[in-house]
């Protein structure tokens, strides 16, 4: 036993110095410019590849086409910092972030598109050797990868410490006005800590390859995500931090799967770090810079306000606000709840119905991420909380509609209000960090939970909504469904319509503009919090349950994180805040693809592009921030 538990040490020693390598970009990062960077896993993906192809294509040594990928990717890294992110410097805190998401959209589907879905196998540099101490042992590729990882954290830690380029990066992650005021070329500076993590990216997505003998354009988000998590159980201002982070989380999964099971080493990962958000949001060698305004900017006096959406009262000035009255959201569903009298073409009633369900979800989005200023890049798991609940009552139980999607709705307000408790100490980049981490739990317990939603063998045989208060009538059909749906949808958006413009919803956008004012003036602020992910929960469960009474089953597969950055990225292009933009955004960007079928493989990276656009030219979205 106790040669068991020596293996899984240095199993989890040698993975955790990758992720500590993804965290130390991610730290490098948000050090000089208090930036999350979406776009990190996005690299780690592209050195991976870039590597392969080297070896692979152009028959290079591994070595030398390892060296290469990372001299690339840290060219990328600085040319992303110049196009992507330099021109924003003046917008919205928000828009830098979600411009990095844009970039990683396009990137992860670039690279499908070149290398294709499939996954390819890696080279190995030498045969496989493993070395017995007893019971325990290690692999060649431990050990090479431990090796890399040591090397690459010492030679950074000396290059921060010693040189003066390193010393530069410190002072300006410190305080970048005094480093200006010294006469550091802070750009330069923040030209350097992404060309730094665009190499530190490289390397790790290159050992990962070869710790797992594979690459794939997917493995970019859940290591980027790793890294996140990394970053902020070490303490995301802090490179030593970030290191211990890695290290803790490689040891903590690898302990995870060895005694609690594998498919539990990423459920018991980030439920680690949502309880570091909750007791200790700095991180283990972090300061408490984070607990401030949401970063260490924000404690500087850098961000005036506790929302990443800065503010969003003075845009609107600039920009008028397109909005429905809560009727016009009546209208225009009797008025597509008459589309099966035009058609009755099956395919159509059922894209169009997919189209109304988003229009539902992404509104449930901007209720929090745009009136609360809280950025939700997990709603995805309220939506399959919804969609399972209602299978549950509806298959196991023989709810009617009528009970069994109140009923789910109700669930997933209360799982949406249990998760926002952890989420009311957090502000700005941490409460954003913290829905990340509750999303990618609600993932993973759809995985897991095998007794109830069946894992990845999806939840099936959920029957056709039946109306009790009308005699048990059943809509068998498709265009019954669809006129349910339309119905049930405009209800939904008119009720969200009708409480942004309340009392309530001018409370949720002073919460948002500045929580600490909102106290001093006596507001129960986490109260409102509460009711404002409550209520957001009851619309996304009511688009989930909508979305199993179409689907018939239900799979883990439809409740990504990735599917709620691109719900994060609707709710933008039509206007945080916004439900009417929301609403648009999600119906007609849903549709969009199913119009365009033969350029399906091109519709995320028209998203990217699109949102890019938007974050240039009309930052507060289509319909304009409210």
């Amino acid at each position: 036993m106790l040669e068991l538990f020596a293996s899984q040490i240095i199993n989890g020693l040698a993975i955790g110095q990758v992720y500590a390598l993804i965290a130390l970009g991610f730290s490098l990062v948000f050090g000089v410019s208090n930036l999350i960077n979406f776009a990190q896993g996005a690299l780690f993906m592209l050195g991976a590849f870039i590597a392969y192809t080297g070896a692979t294509t152009l028959h290079l040594p591994l070595a030398t086409a390892a060296v290469l990928s990372v001299a690339i990717v840290s060219l990328l890294g600085i040319l992303l910092e110049r196009l992507a992110l330099r021109p924003l410097e003046n917008a919205p805190y928000i828009a830098p972030v979600l411009s990095t998401l844009a970039i990683s959209l396009i990137v992860d589907q670039l690279a499908e598109i070149i290398w294709s879905p499939e996954g390819q196998v890696f080279p190995a540099p030498f045969e496989e050797k493993t070395y017995f101490f007893g019971a325990a042992y290690i692999t060649s590729t431990d050990l090479l990868i431990f090796g890399f990882g040591a090397a690459a954290t010492l030679a950074l830690t000396l290059f921060l410490s010693r040189s003066w380029m390193g010393r530069t990066l410190r002072a300006t992650a410190q305080d970048r006005d005094a480093a200006a005021q010294l006469g550091v070329r802070t750009s330069q500076v923040k030209r350097l800590a992404f060309g730094l993590a665009g190499a530190l990216g490289a390397l790790s997505g290159i050992l990962v390859a070869l710790y797992f003998k594979s690459v794939f354009p997917q493995m970019g988000l859940p290591y980027g995500l790793k890294g996140f998590a990394a970053a902020l159980l070490g303490g995301l201002a802090s490179t030593p931090g970030a290191v211990l982070g890695g290290l803790l989380l490689g040891i903590v999964e690898t302990f995870a799967s060895a005694y609690v099971g594998e498919g539990y080493r990423d459920l018991v990962a980030y439920t680690l770090v949502l309880v570091f958000l909750v007791f200790r949001p700095q991180g283990l060698l972090g300061d408490r810079r984070l607990d401030a305004l949401g970063g260490v900017g924000g404690a500087g006096g850098a961000m005036p306000s506790t929302s990443l959406l800065s503010s969003s009262s003075s845009q609107r000035k600039a920009t008028r606000v397109l909005e429905l009255p809560p009727w016009g959201f009546l209208v225009t569903g009797l008025a597509l709840a008459l589309l099966p009298l035009a058609t009755q073409n099956a395919y159509v009633l059922q894209a169009v119905a997919y189209a109304i369900i988003f229009a539902l979800l992404v509104a449930s989005v901007t209720l929090v991420s745009g009136s609360l200023g809280i950025l939700s890049i997990g709603h995805m798991a309220f939506y399959g909380v919804g969609a399972y609940a209602v299978g549950i009552l509806a298959r196991n139980h023989g709810w009617p509609a009528d009970a069994a999607l109140p009923g789910a709705a109700a669930v997933t307000a209360i799982v949406a209000m249990v998760a926002a408790l952890p989420l009311l100490k957090l502000s700005g980049h941490t409460a954003a960090l913290g829905t990340l981490a509750v999303g990618q739990i609600g993932y993973l317990v759809f995985m897991t939970w095998l007794d109830v939603t069946r894992g990845p063998m999806g939840f099936i045989g959920i029957p056709a909504p039946r109306l009790g208060l009308f005699g048990g009538y059943t809509l068998a059909s498709l265009p019954g469904k669809f006129c349910f749906i339309a119905l049930v949808v405009a209800v939904g958006l008119a009720l969200a319509q009708r409480l942004l413009n309340s009392g309530i919803g001018r409370v949720w956008r002073g919460i948002r503009e500045d929580r600490l004012a909102a106290h001093a003036a006596g507001l129960p602020v986490r109260r409102y919090i509460l009711l404002g992910f409550a209520l957001s929960g009851l619309l996304a469960g009511t688009a989930g349950a909508l979305f199993a009474y179409v689907q018939s089953v239900v799979s883990p597969e439809s409740f990504t994180v990735s599917a709620s950055i691109l719900l994060l990225t609707l709710a933008v292009l039509g206007g945080l805040g916004n439900v009417t933009g929301a609403a648009l955004a999600g119906f007609a960007l849903t549709l969009l693809p199913e119009l365009l079928r033969p350029f399906a493989e091109w519709r995320m990276i028209a998203y990217g592009v699109a949102l890019l656009l938007m974050l240039r030219l009309r930052p507060n979205g289509l319909l304009g921030a409210r």
